[in-house]
């Protein structure tokens, strides 16, 4: 038969149970009343309706004074302001506090101290859920574009007092512009000080989870029409420009701050290329590491690996379940598997941080001659092995259930090993996550069938005090168990979950693999949906074609706010109690994940713990196999 190749994480979901989350931000109290009267030099809007977006606290210098309801006029003719901008969007209570001169922190007068204005939010009860900054141009003599650490030093003192009174809080912050001019006639330049501070919100940004940047120069200068301002670039010059403005920062916080909407178009399905396939487990196979086997793989190198060789390898397989382990990276980046000759798919199989060991699976297809090829984005070392064999007519097919848990150690207490029961009969296999919770070393964790020795290649890496989970498809002993090992650095362990979503009997489900398809980036509007997913949200995505009744694809959470989770469940069905991904805030985790479609619209709906961008990405789905 022709191998072909096939990308695949078929990971079936972490525990929502194991995972311990900070709660949800609280509702705000009403904003303290304004404690002037408006002018041109101080500017206030409190706004006490309370929106279904959350409350709003929003900050700034002179360039935000322009953004003020009233600033312009109070008339009905008079333009809106930011906080009516916002209002009309859902949000509320808002507070609006706007001063010439405004900095981070001012000690001299409090008025002028964004600081001091988080401060007293916090003392008067109002918590908003989303901050919102306008500051840094009263910064710019403080660094340089070659040296923006004292303009960083700045911005941690507001976030770490943010975090310390708000620490709920997402916060939006607006970059800023200033041109100097130089020859004749002048031409505009950034300044240094401008150039300095923006380095520096991004350094900030990189490092903190709940800070979002706006690019305020890039939508300045690409702004058609052109927006009129004053020669510094500071300014709108006039109320025109400052509505265009405030309509921009309004439209940029209710997409990113809030919760994703529907503006579509859907991504076409893919075309599938192969009929569908069995999956025939094996003993868990080493087929290839780094360095045993070839050179550390350089960022940026794509790898052929010629399997043709290992006697676990079926020569009639189509595509191979893999265990795939990134280790040593120099810098944070990904790995993908996909069939050599095959344009390499914009998906990912494996995330990793630089130093840290992240294992996950994947089911790759494979080439006539018997090679896949891996990809990495940074230097690091790998290690593959083998799950099984999926070939067209000789295994077992796949049998989605709902999900059980046969082994949950914070019940029945923490060991080194157990034995789990799979539930039904005649099973020879079972897709299974496993996942890691609570107080522990860090370390690994082994799935194998029982009446195979425990491999020497484990399924689940996670750090000290970690929650991870990773999807495998396990060989089921004769006695219908699979075993578990535990290693730590300590003998206190750690707990384990174990959720079993399918078992692959002699009738099922054959996998149809697919070129691996984006069909959902919140961050692009890919799949029509645009925006942060928000917490407690939840989004569908056209998956699958007619016929299909499961689908698999890789999950990917990108910079949750705080330590959350996705889960995907058909459309129109119950919120399961697993999740598919378990993420630590600012952080990037993919998994894949086998779930069931909604059989008329053909979705699956993506939940979201708290607020995140969400990906996933289609590699094939699971359709009924003729008798």
């Amino acid at each position: 038969m022709r191998r072909r190749a096939l990308l695949l994480l078929a990971s079936l979901v972490a525990s929502l149970a194991a995972t311990t989350l900070p709660a949800a931000p609280a509702e705000a109290a009403a904003p303290p009343a304004c404690p002037w009267t408006n002018s041109t030099l101080r500017t206030c809007n409190v706004r006490l309706t309370a929106g279904a977006r959350g409350s709003v606290g929003i900050l700034g210098d002179s360039v935000l004074q322009g953004s003020a309801d009233g600033f312009w006029g109070t008339s009905p003719s008079s333009p809106q302001g930011l906080p009516s901008m916002l209002a009309a969007n859902g949000f509320g209570p808002i507070n609006l506090i706007a001063t010439q001169g405004m900095k981070t922190k001012w000690t001299a007068d409090n008025n002028v101290s964004a600081f001091y204005w988080v401060d007293r939010w916090a003392n008067y009860g109002f918590n908003p859920a989303v901050i919102a900054l306008n500051l840094g141009a009263n910064h710019f003599t403080t660094c340089t574009a070659a040296n923006p650490a004292p303009c960083k030093a700045q911005i941690d003192i507001l976030l770490n007092e943010i975090a310390l009174k708000h620490p709920n809080a997402i916060v939006w912050w607006s970059k800023t512009v200033q041109y100097s001019f130089t020859g004749t006639p002048p031409v505009a330049y950034y300044t240094s000080g401008m150039l300095g501070w923006n380095a520096a919100l991004d350094q900030a940004s990189a490092e903190r989870a709940n800070l979002v940047l706006w690019d305020w120069p890039t939508a300045l200068a690409t702004a058609n029409p052109p927006i009129a301002m004053d020669p510094f670039g500071i300014h709108a010059a006039g109320p025109s420009g400052y509505v265009r403005r405030s309509t921009m920062m309004a439209e940029d916080i209710t997409t990113r701050m809030s919760s994703a909407r529907y503006a579509g178009p859907r991504v076409a399905l893919p075309a599938a290329s192969d009929t569908a396939m069995a999956f025939a487990p094996v003993a868990a196979t080493g087929l290839y590491s780094t360095p045993a086997d070839g050179a550390t793989l350089a960022a940026g190198e794509t790898r052929d690996i010629d399997l043709s060789g290992a006697a676990a390898v079926d020569p009639d397989a189509g595509a191979l379940a893999l265990t795939v382990t990134a280790s040593n990276a120099a810098a944070n980046g990904y790995l993908l598997v996909y069939r050599c000759g095959d344009t390499p798919p914009a998906t990912s199989n494996v995330n990793y941080a630089a130093g840290i060991t992240r294992t996950a699976q994947a089911i790759a297809r494979i080439t006539d001659a018997g090679h896949i090829c891996v990809f990495s984005s940074a230097s690091v070392n790998i290690n593959i092995s083998l799950q099984g064999n999926l070939r067209q007519g000789v295994g077992s097919y796949l049998n989605p259930i709902t999900p059980v848990r046969p082994l949950d150690t914070r019940i029945t207490g923490r060991a080194q090993d157990h034995v789990v029961a799979v539930p039904g009969t005649g099973v020879a296999a079972a897709a299974i996550t496993l996942t890691t919770n609570g107080t522990s070393a860090g370390g690994t964790l082994t799935v194998y069938d029982c009446d195979d020795p425990m491999p020497s290649i484990a399924n689940v890496s996670f750090q000290a005090n970690e929650t991870v989970a990773s999807a495998a498809f396990v060989g089921v002993s004769a006695a219908g168990t699979v075993c578990v090992h535990v290693s730590t650095g300590d003998s206190v362990y750690t707990e384990v979950i174990l959720d079993v979503t399918g078992t692959f009997g002699a009738t099922g489900l054959g996998f149809v693999p697919v070129p691996a398809t984006r069909l959902l980036d919140t961050r692009y509007a890919i799949g029509g949906w645009i925006g942060r997913h928000g917490g407690g949200q939840s989004v569908d995505v056209l998956a699958a074609p007619a016929g299909a009744l499961a689908v698999t694809g890789t999950i990917t959470m990108v910079r949750p706010v705080w330590n959350g989770h996705l889960k995907a469940y058909p459309c129109g069905g119950t919120l399961p109690p697993n999740s598919s991904v378990n993420s630590r805030a600012g952080t990037v985790m993919a998994n894949s994940v086998t779930v069931g479609v909604e059989p008329t619209q053909r979705t699956v709906c993506i939940y979201s713990s708290h607020n995140t961008n969400s990906l996933f990405d289609v590699v094939g789905w699971w359709v009924e196999v003729p008798g």
